[in-house]
């Protein structure tokens, strides 16, 4: 059966990807300039994705129509896929995806925003570009743990990128996401999906999706937090502590 699936979804990743290749010919050249309709065009290109890898989405909660920002814990690169099929949005990633083939090029024309870890300057230009961002009515998604967690623990978030929103009237939202081994039966983490460790990798991870009948991703959305009076280290610790509860409800 895994050949099967992978013999059949395989060209079809590939005829998809080449088509979002050539639809990115007409967008903008710089991602500021992008309008509504880029990003839901992105986001129909998502979910089509999401479709192609297998991937069945269990949400709990509501998203918040009015969140300025949506913060999540990160254990695979399949989060950007799911939440980006959710969300018409713009996404915070490292600056090496940046160089990668391919991905590297639909991530730039979509509007992700690059930041080098550990550049105090970058990081501070990266907030303002948030927040030029959020002024503009753009929403933006970012992973506060700063590198990618093991499924399991929710990591310390940190608070540097909460500086966009804080003592604002803005609204973020934090996010859940766990992809379990067999739901509703077994709610424990993939460890064959997630990074759980440093011998899996994208090509890996992709392939073994691409080759199930499906797997299920469970995406909570808490409840939103306005960033009215709040600094970003509250803010941070907030969401984190939103997140956290999360394992306790499910």
């Amino acid at each position: 059966m895994k050949i099967l699936f992978l013999s059949f979804r395989f060209p079809l990743i590939i005829g998809h990807i080449l088509i979002g290749l050539i639809i990115l010919i007409f967008f903008p050249k710089t991602a500021s300039k992008l309008k509504p309709i880029h990003h839901t065009i992105s986001l129909y290109w998502m979910k089509i994705l999401v479709l192609l890898f297998g991937l069945k989405i269990i949400l709990k909660g509501q998203i918040s129509k009015e969140s300025n920002a949506f913060v999540s814990n990160h254990i695979s690169f399949l989060d950007i896929i799911v939440l980006n099929s959710l969300i018409p949005s713009n996404f915070i990633a490292k600056s090496e995806i940046k160089n990668w083939p391919v991905i590297g090029h639909l991530s730039s024309k979509t509007g992700t925003i690059f930041i080098k870890r550990g550049d105090t300057n970058d990081i501070d230009h990266v907030v303002d570009v948030m927040k030029d961002y959020i002024n503009r009515n753009k929403k933006i998604i970012f992973f506060p743990e700063g590198r990618i967690g093991n499924g399991v623990d929710i990591k310390k978030f940190h608070s540097k990128l909460f500086n966009c929103i804080s003592e604002s009237n803005s609204i973020v939202q934090p996010i859940f996401i766990r992809y379990p081994l067999d739901y509703p039966n077994n709610i424990k983490s993939d460890d064959t999906v997630c990074w759980a460790d440093k011998t899996q990798t994208l090509i890996k991870i992709s392939l073994r999706c691409l080759g199930r009948s499906s797997t299920n991703v469970m995406v909570h959305f808490e409840k939103p937090i306005i960033a009215t009076n709040l600094d970003s280290y509250e803010l941070a610790k907030k969401s984190a502590n939103s997140v956290s509860e999360s394992i306790n409800h499910i």
